[in-house]
């Protein structure tokens, strides 16, 4: 994986991933609202990075990059499937 740059400022969604990769547990969000938007900003840059690593497969692949992209595939899949359900207890409580 590439170095970010000197000034690189970590989001809400990174710090979020660090702390439940590291806790093994998801972090729970203080109301559905904010949930709803860690999901999506989450999935966002999850797909970026999904993005990134499939230029670099077509440029230089090698066993790092395609463990790091089914890494990515299951924070994606997790990332949906929790906004799905942020989303359906949402729609429950209106």
């Amino acid at each position: 994986m590439s170095k970010p740059p000197d000034n690189y400022e970590p989001t809400e969604a990174d710090i979020d991933m660090v702390v439940e990769e590291f806790t093994g547990k998801p972090i729970r969000p203080p109301n559905l609202d904010a949930g709803i938007a860690s999901m999506r900003e989450r999935i966002a840059q999850l797909e970026a990075e999904k993005i990134k690593l499939l230029t670099r497969m077509d440029e230089d692949f090698d066993e790092t990059v395609k463990a790091h992209l089914a890494a990515v595939n299951k924070d994606l899949t997790s990332a949906r499937v929790r906004l799905e359900c942020f989303e359906d207890q949402f729609d429950k409580q209106n």
